[in-house]
């Protein structure tokens, strides 16, 4: 009778490091897998939020004889001053301060600083300031978003800032874009003076030719002052229409700066309450804007520049730039 014997085998080291290796492999696939879908879950609640600020918009207008939400979020009587002298615009029987305080009435958030409401708070005592909830709640768009703060705040924005998106500054206004100083020749108009020619007021749904096309919000990142911490979004989202390369010397291409969170896309709402992800096919884009203006022509920017007012603000060929 043979004795009993035992084949005794293992893994030698070689297989072990294999099985490591494939496992490190898996886990970074699983990791990496796990990543992308937190990330497009939160670009989902991203436009979730827009549309809801859209379509709050859209009832705003329904329930106050077509109006629109205003972009403005700090009031200035001073940007009507020049409506005075302008023989090429209709007051609609209403003097400068009567606009101003239409503007007031309809602007979606007041943050402008009233200490009585303490609508804003400074960041490290420095020039920077954030919106507190009052700043939101006091806005004519709260009770049409349901006195819900969440929704001013885009879940892809890695600051702490209450409100990361803006609405399309060419919308709502009675003037033109963000209802600013861009009468011709202001100090103040960021566009060199030239600006004028695009006064085209929009207060009313009405002003709206194509809503499908048109941007009602979009998240905007102000990345604050030099050694300080990110400020609140000030007024609507400004681009001018139609800037061209070498047109205008020493002028930003870029005035406001879209929140690139998402590398891979740009997130916005339109009039009509529909969304859009326009993916970023500029490979450089999220590191050039590294400021709010920034001399910077790209693909993502003449997309923009064409959901500001379509149908309306298509001043897009040579004869129509300033001399």
């Amino acid at each position: 009778m043979k004795p009993l014997t035992f084949n005794r085998s293992g893994f030698t080291i070689v297989e072990l490091m294999a099985v490591v290796a494939i496992l490190a492999i898996l886990a970074a696939i699983v990791l990496v897998g796990a990543r992308s879908l937190d990330a497009a879950a939160m670009s989902s609640a991203d436009l979730a939020h827009q549309r809801q600020i859209a379509l709050a918009d859209a009832q705003y207008a329904a329930a106050n004889d077509s109006r629109l939400l205003h972009p403005r979020t700090e009031p200035d009587d001073a940007q009507f001053d020049f409506m005075d002298s302008d023989p090429n615009y209709d007051l609609a029987g209403k003097t400068p301060g009567q606009l101003a305080e239409d503007a007031r009435e309809r602007m979606w958030v007041r943050a402008y600083n009233d200490p009585s409401a303490q609508r804003l708070e400074s960041l490290d005592g420095a020039s920077i300031s954030a919106e507190r909830p009052a700043a939101l709640s006091d806005g004519a768009a709260w009770e049409y978003l349901d006195g819900n703060l969440d929704v001013y705040r885009s879940p892809l924005d890695p600051t702490n800032r209450l409100r990361s998106y803006s609405l399309n500054a060419f919308v709502g206004v009675n003037v033109c874009a963000d209802d600013a100083y861009f009468a011709q020749g202001s100090p103040l108009d960021p566009f060199g003076g030239d600006f004028i020619i695009y006064a085209v007021g929009c207060p009313t749904m009405m002003g709206v030719k194509q809503p499908s096309r048109t941007m009602c919000s979009i998240a905007e990142d102000d990345p604050g002052e030099s050694g300080h911490p990110p400020g609140r979004n000030f007024n609507g989202f400004l681009l001018h229409p139609n800037q061209q390369v070498g047109a205008y010397e020493n002028f930003q291409m870029w005035y406001d700066r879209p929140g690139l969170w998402d590398p891979t896309r740009i997130n916005l709402s339109h009039m009509d309450g529909s969304t859009q992800s326009m993916p970023i096919t500029t490979p450089d884009l999220v590191e050039t804007l590294d400021s709010h203006r920034v001399i910077f022509d790209c693909t993502e920017l003449r997309q923009l520049q064409q959901k500001l007012l379509p149908g309306v603000l298509e001043f897009r060929t040579e004869d129509d730039l300033p001399n």
